[in-house]
């Protein structure tokens, strides 16, 4: 019963912020979305996307799920993994991570609490999807950079089906010196998401597989 009742609320402030982001990127902004033919129906899969504003992960639940797919089918709704230093240091924004399936990953950490992070995404994995900003930080000049020790680790450890996502014009809807002033969020932008076919990697060194998403998601 407590799963359930969870599961509802859950939902219920998906279904919320699924509608802020419509009025977000459909009316104050202009959205095109390519590609959400290339996502599978199922579980274990693996988002990875460039990053360029804190609303990133609200364009990409926008542009790869419908609302009655959140109810339909609430386990391929990905979790998101944010940066604790932005999103979970206030007790506030803790609770409405906790409802809005995002998890805290930590930027600035040594390799062992990077391996702490990844087992993390790897129990979402098993059962569920997950989305990873793979740069691992916003881009400060709009160019796509390489691909941290994370989310490679987890293509070889579970060789997931691995999705990559091509985000532009973000950046002028909430640059970085705006923070988390709402307020400031601009619209009239033109704004482009690109989802394409899940990535197939010919090896599984890591140096090889750091490059190759860094390179998909590029040509995207």
């Amino acid at each position: 019963m407590k799963k359930l009742i969870k599961n509802l609320v859950s939902g219920l402030m998906l279904l919320l912020f699924w509608s802020i982001s419509w009025w977000l990127f459909k009316i104050k902004n202009k959205t095109t979305i390519i590609g959400r033919k290339n996502i599978p129906r199922e579980t274990g899969m693996l988002f990875l996307s460039n990053h360029q504003s804190l609303i990133d992960s609200m364009l990409i639940g926008y542009a790869l799920f419908k609302p009655w797919d959140i109810f339909r089918r609430y386990r391929q709704i990905p979790w998101n993994a944010a940066a604790w230093e932005n999103f979970f240091k206030k007790p506030s924004r803790r609770i409405f991570c906790y409802f809005l399936k995002t998890i805290p990953a930590h930027r600035q950490s040594n390799i062992k609490l990077a391996n702490q992070d990844i087992e993390k995404f790897k129990n979402i994995l098993k059962n569920g999807n997950l989305l990873l900003f793979f740069e691992g930080t916003r881009s400060r000049n709009g160019e796509i950079g390489p691909c941290k020790y994370g989310p490679a680790k987890l293509v070889i450890d579970l060789q997931p089906t691995t999705i990559p996502i091509k985000i532009s014009g973000m950046e002028k809807v909430m640059p970085i010196e705006v923070g988390f002033n709402w307020g400031r969020i601009k619209g009239g932008q033109k704004i482009f998401i690109k989802i394409g076919p899940a990535i197939q990697f010919d090896s599984m060194d890591i140096g090889d597989v750091r490059q190759k998403i860094q390179d998909e998601i590029k040509i995207l």
